[in-house]
């Protein structure tokens, strides 16, 4: 029975008046638990943490990282010269905290602070967060760089991912490093980009790796070619191009086809479990290629004369290249009118040839030739069946026979004799 409006509470029913204190007893209790989670959540400084972009307020981004609040970032680390923001609402973005307090406030890197001790040069080396300063000075050890609140230096072994050919390039540029020592007496911090490169580079490719598929269809690089294929550079990561995967055609050597630095279109055929780690990946250049057996009865039909080349040579036959990547077998008894023993004592690889077809097979992909009847001027037809010899034709009675012919020829002769004689 519900309580009247005006009713005196000690008039409520007892179970509803237990329910309500319960109530308000759970929600005193939950409130400090929900905050006693979110704080175990928080993240310190220097960790990384991933979250989701959720606004774009004035010069700042509202993070989501799963945090009590809303993290924050500077526009300033997203835009490239004076160009707009490279980052949108809904975009997920892995960035370092740099300041853990209210706001928590993220980066890509931690800035140059004058008022920064060297604890926090510190805690960026044990977090592995990067480090932004300015290059004030090249020398034959490396460069010397301005990290506010300290000097950094990183060493001439250290600057990029390979040898530095020309450090000169990098004076007056502010760069990012991580922090791999540091002096408590000089106040000097021990710089690497290298590392940070190398960083970025495996996280890159273990990104990529992470999206490939068999089948897919890619854009790569040809890095370096071997007698048994080529590598071709994904961008961070590198399958290989078996040589017979490089075109339809038969190929001798992949130097034959490719040239280092060349751009090309790759399917991913493998995917597999490598030394280390590190998958092996399996790629062709001529799966993404189209296929040349595509319409080959409309280009290639039985009967037709064809010049071709010899592409190599068996025991049974010799197969003949018409077009890049279709070749066709003519067998030992189709070479020539007469009996040879070797195919290798009438043809020669690289020879030029013609030769007739004799049957096309696109779904088994095979072609059929014949050089003898292309010799002979034969047109072969389209099944190998044998040829039907037809019955001479019937003589009729008003054709002249043999011996007429003969006895007429005679009294020819013997015609032009007398009219010479008289």
């Amino acid at each position: 029975m519900k309580a009247h409006p005006h009713s005196d509470p000690d008039d409520q029913d007892p179970s509803s008046s237990e329910f309500a204190k319960a109530l308000e007893e759970f929600e005193r209790g939950a409130q400090p638990a929900a905050d006693a989670a979110h704080a175990s959540a928080e993240p310190a400084a220097g960790a990384r943490v991933r979250g989701k972009v959720v606004a774009l307020a004035g010069e700042h981004a509202l993070i989501d990282i799963g945090a009590r609040s809303e993290a924050v970032a500077d526009l300033s680390h997203f835009r490239v010269a004076d160009g707009p923001a490279r980052i949108a609402v809904g975009e997920t973005v892995e960035l370092f905290v740099i300041d853990a307090g209210d706001p928590i406030v993220l980066a890509p890197s931690m800035q140059r602070e004058p008022q920064a001790g060297l604890e926090a040069w510190r805690e960026a080396q044990r977090a592995g967060m990067p480090v932004s300063g300015r290059v004030i000075e090249i020398n034959a050890g490396g460069l010397r760089v301005d990290l506010g609140s300290a000097k950094g230096f990183c060493p001439l072994s250290q600057i990029e991912s390979g040898f530095c050919a020309d450090p000169k390039v990098y004076m007056g540029r502010t760069l990012e490093f991580l922090v791999t020592g540091i002096e408590n007496g000089r106040r000097s911090v021990s710089l690497s980009r290298r590392q940070l490169l190398q960083r970025q580079e495996r996280e890159e490719a273990e990104r990529r790796i992470a999206a490939l598929a068999v089948g897919q269809d890619l854009e790569g690089t040809v890095q370096h070619l071997e007698t048994f294929g080529a590598f071709v550079d994904l961008g961070g990561i590198e399958g290989l191009v078996h040589v017979s995967e490089i075109q339809h055609a038969r190929l001798a050597h992949p130097r034959d086809a490719l040239v280092k630095g060349q751009k090309v279109q790759v399917r991913v055929l493998r995917l597999e479990a490598g030394k280390e780690g590190r998958p092996r990946i399996g790629l062709s250049i001529k799966a993404a290629a189209p296929d040349p057996w595509d319409g080959i009865d409309t280009r290639l039909a039985a009967g037709a004369r064809v010049q071709g080349v010899v592409a190599r040579i068996a025991d049974f036959g010799a197969f003949i290249m018409l077009e890049p990547g279709i070749d066709g077998m003519v067998h030992i008894s189709e070479i020539a009118s007469r009996r040879i023993e070797r195919v290798k004592d009438v043809l020669a690889v690289g020879q030029e040839v013609e030769a007739v077809i004799l049957r096309v097979d696109a779904a088994k992909r095979r072609i059929a030739l014949s050089i003898q009847a292309a010799a002979e001027g034969m047109k072969a037809g389209p099944a190998a069946a044998p040829t039907e010899i037809s019955p001479p034709p019937h003589k009729t009675s008003d054709e002249p026979t043999t011996m007429a012919l003969a006895l007429r020829k005679a009294a020819e002769k013997a015609l032009q004799k007398r009219t010479s004689d008289g």
